[in-house]
């Protein structure tokens, strides 16, 4: 059966939240877990609606001292009902599409969606139940497919109450991407890649596996991504092996699918429902699973 979804009009955005009615049916009180769910470069938030029916369809299953998840999204900037520049979403070459803004357009889209993410977490809560004397949510998650993935990494590292992140087929390492597609382009990073773009950009991304060794990460990489390759997440993963405060393949993972493009599959939507379930629902509670 399909879950229930709602507009609500939240700092200037169209929110839509997943999972409010059947919530709203339940005992006041009761504690819920908020995942948001970002969409990709030339999308729009109904992307992520598979994803956030299959995650809130968890709730039919809940036992009465567990967490009810709700899913948010919302479009990122200059995507779906906030597009006003069509250009600034393409490459550098993109079929007919020539934009040489592409590093900074791409990363001023990541980093603001990131920072939505934070914004939202400040006053969500009070658009979506009311005046409260404390804080209902237990957990905080955040997940994202390609850019949306990118945001996630960023969102996750920079905010300490979100403890739950699902990067799909995204990468921390920013700049590795876009030297790795400027190369492929046969493009100058002097001029695509200005210095002080560049220095800005390494400044705010560094010790990002520092920020995330104490997170419910799940990675996942698709192992036939030609537009975002798995291995520059290398870097952080083997980082994340070595300082990460949980333990490998059940307080965090990193999941390379084989055989996958840049794109959704069946393995990712179940491995990102039974995360969700363990670390949004249960919290912990729950044995480790093939995961």
């Amino acid at each position: 059966m399909a879950v229930s979804k709602q507009v609500i009009h939240v700092i200037g955005l169209n929110v839509t939240v997943y999972g409010l009615d059947e919530y709203n049916q339940l005992p006041k009180g009761t504690r819920v877990s908020i995942m948001f769910a970002l969409h990709g470069r030339l999308q729009n938030q109904s992307k992520m609606e598979p994803i956030a029916q299959a995650i809130c369809q968890l709730n039919e299953k809940r036992d009465k001292n567990d967490a009810h998840i709700l899913v948010v999204t919302f479009d990122c900037p200059n995507h779906g009902s906030r597009l006003v520049h069509k250009l600034a979403n393409f490459a550098w070459v993109e079929g007919k599409h020539k934009n040489p803004n592409h590093a900074l357009d791409m990363w001023s889209m990541v980093n603001s969606t990131a920072r939505t993410v934070t914004e939202l977490i400040d006053v969500l809560e009070h658009y979506i139940f009311g005046p409260q004397s404390g804080s209902l949510v237990q957990v905080w998650g955040c997940m994202g497919f390609s850019m949306g993935g990118h945001a996630t990494f960023m969102a996750a590292a920079n905010d300490s109450r979100i403890t739950v992140a699902i990067p799909i087929v995204g990468i921390a390492d920013y700049l590795a991407l876009m030297e790795s597609r400027l190369k492929e382009s046969d493009l100058s990073p002097e001029i695509y890649l200005p210095k002080p773009f560049y220095d800005m950009v390494s400044t705010s991304t560094k010790d990002l596996d520092q920020k995330l060794s104490s997170k419910h990460i799940l990675i996942m990489n698709g192992g036939k991504d030609v537009l975002v390759k798995a291995e520059f997440n290398g870097p952080l993963v083997r980082s994340l092996q070595q300082i990460h405060s949980g333990r490998e393949g059940y307080d965090w993972k990193y999941y390379l699918v084989p055989n996958v493009g840049h794109a959704w599959c069946p393995e990712m939507v179940e491995s990102s429902v039974e995360w969700c379930y363990r670390w949004m629902m249960k919290n912990s509670v729950v044995p480790a699973s093939k995961l």
